[in-house]
């Protein structure tokens, strides 16, 4: 089990394609899928500027028939030194001249990323990435068999790794928001909500001392410190399952209930919780 617990996205911006003006390219960074970015064609790349410290990439609410994410990875080069023994990096010199230098960072890697589409704007991505130490370029590139392109929740960032919720004990259950409202005729009048996914969580995570002695895994203090103390009820980018399809088991929810830990002596403890989908 995953989560993105941060975000590590600099710029976003659209690289080619032209954007529907009242669904701005912006619109991915936001914490609604039901406002997405819209192109007018069947074919967008958005770029992303990226800090170089992400371990993986999400995308939600996408309903483009493919995607290629193209990662481009740039080095800050130093040119030697100036008279006065300074480093020269970006900038002038000391008679003005202005001083390019050239990126030597490395060969573009692209990733095609294969997914299925729950439904007509649900296709969803989650992809780990290394990362690399510099800024780097995410290009998205998005097409669509008919219509145009629309994305709903773009996410890079740093990853908290969980223990795996067993199959056994999966649960899930839809959530009408939906409101019936009683007439002065007697009938009812049905406001349509949506619907959403809840999953009650069950993990078992380390809350004594130190580093987690069972593996690699985040600690229960580091999840709170780091991730439910600062974001809150906040958004963020799940991987329920990491032997399960990411088409359905990766979402972009929120802690509908507040995490609690139920502690043992042996400093081992279950941490409970409800994610909410947002969708």
């Amino acid at each position: 089990m995953k989560v993105i617990s941060g975000d590590t996205i600099l710029s976003v911006s659209l690289f080619s394609g032209t954007a529907n003006v009242s669904y701005p390219v912006d619109n991915v960074l936001n914490e609604y899928p039901r406002k997405p970015f819209k192109a007018t064609g069947s074919a967008a790349t958005i770029r992303i500027a990226e800090s170089g410290d992400g371990e993986a990439v999400a995308m939600f609410a996408a309903n483009a028939d493919s995607v290629t994410i193209t990662s481009v990875v740039g080095t800050s080069v130093l040119v030697g030194d100036d008279e006065s023994g300074e480093d020269i990096e970006l900038g002038d010199d000391e008679s003005g001249f202005t001083l390019t230098l050239c990126d030597t960072g490395e060969e573009p890697e692209e990733l095609v990323y294969q997914y299925v589409k729950e439904n007509e704007n649900n296709g969803v991505i989650w992809m780990p990435i290394s990362p690399s130490g510099y800024q780097r370029t995410l290009d998205f590139v998005c097409t669509v068999n008919a219509g145009h392109v629309e994305i709903g929740i773009i996410a890079t960032g740093p990853v908290m790794t969980l223990r795996e919720m067993e199959r056994q004990t999966y649960q899930e259950g839809p959530v009408d928001y939906s409101i019936d409202l009683e007439l002065q005729s007697g009938n009812f009048y049905r406001v349509d909500l949506g619907r959403s996914r809840q999953i009650p969580v069950s993990v078992y995570m380390w809350a004594g001392d130190g580093d987690d002695p069972g593996g690699d895994f985040t600690t229960y203090f580091d999840f709170y410190n780091d991730l439910v103390f600062p974001s809150g009820k906040a958004p963020k980018a799940w991987l329920l399952s990491e032997s399960l399809d990411p088409a359905r088991y990766a979402l972009w929810g929120r802690f509908e209930v507040m995490p609690k830990l139920a502690n043992w002596r042996s400093g081992f403890g279950i941490m409970s919780t409800l994610i909410r989908e947002i969708n």
